[in-house]
């Protein structure tokens, strides 16, 4: 029994000081560099987006709307950060500002085509058109023009 317990305390030790060194690589490299170079060294280092999310909002000035826009960036998919976005209470507005600002200074390197999964959101339901019953104008109507009562 105390050769498990030994040998699971080894375990612990271990991983404990695994994710402190990735953490420790994460801070480095945002200070010497900035938030996209670590958010792709934490990623190559295997560390979910969850767990960069968690822990990158703990370093003091940094903006979520720049670590969206990295994970976007290096290529995380939509639904990952939404979810990770959402349990560390970040904002729908930011998940959305941080995307446009991915695809506008990464462009291709973004590789989700759905950035943010809720398209029933205000953001995506336009108006209906025509009568105001959803079945748009009358056939022939001109769109310029009111229909008739």
């Amino acid at each position: 029994m105390k050769k498990i317990i030994a040998a699971l305390s080894i375990v612990v030790v271990s991983a404990t000081v695994a994710l402190a060194g990735w953490l420790e690589d994460f801070q480095t490299a945002y200070e010497a560099e900035n938030i996209q170079v670590a958010v792709e060294g934490a990623l190559e280092q295997g560390i979910a987006p969850a767990e960069i999310i968690e822990s990158a909002l703990g370093i003091e000035n940094l903006n979520p709307q720049n670590l969206v826009k990295a994970l976007y960036c290096a290529g995380v998919n939509g639904i990952d950060i939404n979810a990770a976005a959402k349990k560390y209470k970040i904002s729908e507005d930011i998940v959305i500002a941080g995307h446009k600002q991915s695809v506008a200074e990464c462009g291709d390197q973004v590789v989700d085509a759905q950035a943010y999964p809720n398209q029933n959101s205000r953001f995506f339901n336009p108006p209906p058109h025509g009568n105001g019953n959803g079945h748009g104008p009358r056939h022939g109507a001109s769109p310029f023009q009111p229909e008739p009562n």
